[in-house]
């Protein structure tokens, strides 16, 4: 069965504050739906793994960013990083630092610098083949597959809409 590695964008709500969260996700010939990369850990020791992949820690790994409250709302939180991560142990923490090394010499290399461009670094220091952003919420949820530039565009896309909604709300409030 091939399996293939791309990013999720999901558009989600965190105690009234709208997040744009990007995921590392597997997709498995024959399923609709992307896969989360929690076992991902083991797996890419064993010998099935895609060898760009192997040592590496793809958990719990995305970009996290919201539209701040301020008089003039901005995109905060392009960064790649790891969250809910429950578990650790050297071996895995090894891991994590490799994969962070690796894209952010890429986001280095390439110059990137608005999160678009942050996104197709990290597509490309992984060699992530997609893009799936997550419609709707659970249990009515769709899927739209697209390449990474059509995912770096879509992404920008969302972050304008939620600048531009913030925005809105701003000035209906005062």
């Amino acid at each position: 069965m091939k399996t293939e590695y791309g990013l999720m964008l999901a558009r989600t709500n965190f105690y009234g504050t709208e997040y744009i969260e990007v995921h590392v996700v597997r997709r498995e010939e024959g399923r609709d739906a992307p896969l989360g990369c929690s076992g991902d850990g083991e797996q890419f020791y064993d010998s099935g793994a895609p060898k760009h992949l192997i040592g590496l820690r793809l958990d719990g790994l995305g970009m996290y960013g919201f539209v701040s409250d301020g008089k003039d709302p901005a995109f905060i939180g392009n960064d790649v990083e790891y969250r809910n991560v429950y578990a650790m142990d050297e071996r895995k923490l090894r891991g994590m630092v490799k994969t962070i090394k690796r894209i952010n010499d890429r986001i280095q290399k390439t110059e990137a610098r608005e999160p678009g461009d942050k996104l197709m670094a990290f597509a490309a220091a992984l060699k992530l083949s997609f893009v799936v952003e997550r419609i709707g919420r659970a249990p009515n949820l769709d899927w739209r597959y697209m390449s990474v530039v059509e995912g770096r565009n879509r992404y920008r896309d969302l972050i304008e809409t939620l600048i531009g909604e913030k925005s809105a709300a701003l000035k209906g409030a005062a």
